[in-house]
Parts: C-alpha cells; structure tokens; sequence
C-alpha cells in the first residue's frame, strides 16, 4: 500500500490486510490529529485497508 504522510513523504509498505486504526498506531500518529483518505474520500478508523490501496493522512489544523 502506498501512504502519503502528513509531512508529504510518500512509503511503500506491505503490511497486509489492516484497519486505518492499526496503521496509525504502527506509524505513531495520534488518531485525533489526523483525517484518513482512501482514493480521495475521507474514512473511518474501523475500514479494512488493503495492499494495494493508495492513502494519505493529512494533518488537522486546530485554530481560531
């Protein structure tokens, strides 16, 4: 699968079959900061990523 990273670097990795969930937690992003893209339409943490997916994590900005 091919994971666009919120500081804009793009990794290849093979990890199988895993939750957005499991992810964010190999690669160490907190949950609550981030949204999730699959083929550019936002999913939830609960969705089956597969290794042939492309998805990007994009950083949410909090402010006023």
């Amino acid at each position: 699968m091919k994971v666009k990273l919120p500081s804009g670097k793009t990794e290849e990795m093979n990890l199988g079959s895993l939750t957005v969930e499991e992810l964010l937690r190999i690669l160490d992003i907190i949950q609550g900061e981030v949204l999730v893209s699959r083929d550019g339409n936002i999913i939830p943490e609960d969705t089956v990523l597969n290794t042939d997916d492309n998805v990007r994590i994009m950083q949410v900005v909090f402010g006023g």
